[in-house]
């Protein structure tokens, strides 16, 4: 313990006697190690926010295209029913018809950039909103033709303030609907606040038998289908696109099928295989910046194991051991990259900070496993490069090292 001591004690004299060549020799890990920190917590972001925006579209559920216009009627009916045969599977389905540019209105005040959905009492369910006050789209609002909208907490904020909008009368392009709801927010939950998600909250949903007085239209072509789990969604979509190929039979579309089933899961799965192939990439590009950190240290020593010839000749004269030699030196070794490492973690938590604030508009602070990780890999690279040092200074034969000026 007391020789562990003295080697301590020796490494830090040694560091501390070379201040500036000690700082530059860290120089290759504390960028190495900031640059990996970087890396990880850039990409972990990345992937959460992304993760956030599908979970926020909603999971488990499947898109539906169909040209309606090339078949020449609405498969509105045909598909609902189609679906209801399907309860093991299907919890609901929608239509998912979009306004773009509507005009929306309570009194003198204007909403911008509000998206109109028209759906059926299913919508909530496939589209992941949950109401908060007054009551969601009914089927019979559907049947009857109601005047009914459920509006997103965005548009209840910009028209209503801090009034109750349950019963109030809107306007969208000029058309007068009731508000009986209003969806819970997605950008704004107790999780924290994401303003990337305030696109979910801009909305307005209306019974889709309102296509034609809205949209001058007479079908829908996009739809929503809800499964009851994942794990049912490959089968869902076998069945779906067997239906659609039957009822599209006698079209000759040139262009390939004129229809389309997807997932978002496909989505979910592709994003976090681009997400783990990059994470993959720059990780060994920064693991890369450190081994040249390595090398750097490697070089120092075997300078210190130079310049400290006649000083290992005497200690080995009088009877030290080799183990103690190369303790000595790899303990030296090992500080300067632990050392280089823990500055390295601070310019890293720094350097994620102030990227993650500019490129994804987030705080973000790496986790603790990814400091240690990236602390860690530099002192395992300290000590394999200071290695070979410790080996060559603890070879050195007293007289020889006597010998030498």
């Amino acid at each position: 313990m007391k020789k562990l001591t003295q080697a301590f004690r020796m490494a830090i004299r040694s560091i501390g006697g070379n201040k500036g060549r000690a700082f530059l020799t860290m120089l290759g890990v504390i960028i190495g190690v900031a640059a990996v920190i970087v890396v990880l917590s850039q990409q972990a972001a990345k992937s959460e926010k992304n993760m956030a925006y599908l979970k926020a579209m909603g999971t488990d559920r499947v898109d539906v295209y169909a040209d309606t216009w090339m078949l020449g009627k609405d498969l509105t009916a045909d598909l609902q029913s189609f679906c209801m045969t399907l309860p093991e599977l299907i919890e609901g389905i929608t239509p998912n018809q979009t306004m773009w540019d509507a005009k929306i209105k309570y009194k003198s005040k204007l909403t911008q950039g509000t998206q109109v959905y028209l759906g059926s009492e299913y919508f909530s369910v496939c589209s992941n909103y949950k109401v908060i006050n007054g009551r969601d789209i009914a089927y019979m609002d559907v049947q009857k033709r109601n005047r009914v909208v459920v509006i997103g907490s965005s548009v209840k904020d910009n028209l209503f303030n801090f009034r109750d909008p349950i019963g109030e009368k809107i306007t969208i392009n000029g058309e007068s609907f009731t508000v009986i709801g209003v969806y819970k927010s997605k950008s704004n939950s107790d999780a924290g606040n994401n303003p990337d998600l305030q696109y979910f909250d801009n909305v307005v949903v209306v019974p889709y038998s309102h296509n034609r007085m809205l949209m001058r239209s007479t079908t829908n072509y996009q739809f929503i289908v809800k499964v009851k789990d994942s794990s049912a969604i490959d089968d869902t979509i076998s069945k779906l696109q067997v239906f659609l190929k039957r009822k599209f039979a006698s079209i000759n579309y040139p262009w390939g099928d004129p229809y389309s089933v997807w997932s978002n899961n496909e989505w979910k799965e592709q994003t976090e295989q681009m997400a783990m192939e990059d994470t993959i990439m720059y990780a060994i590009l920064a693991i890369i910046s450190l081994l040249v950190g390595g090398i750097g240290i490697m070089n120092i020593m075997l300078v210190t194991v130079t310049e400290r010839t006649r000083e290992i000749g005497i200690r080995k004269a009088i009877g030290a051991e080799r183990r103690s030699i190369v303790s000595q030196f790899l303990i030296e070794a090992s500080m300067l990259s632990t050392i280089g490492g823990l500055m390295g973690a601070v310019l890293g938590t720094l350097a994620t900070l102030v990227l993650c604030k500019l490129n994804l508009k987030m705080v973000v602070f790496p986790q603790p496993a990814v400091i240690l990780l990236a602390v860690g890999i530099s002192v395992f690279i300290g000590i394999i490069f200071g290695l070979f040092p410790a080996l060559r200074a603890s070879k050195l034969q007293p007289v020889d090292a006597l010998r030498t000026e």
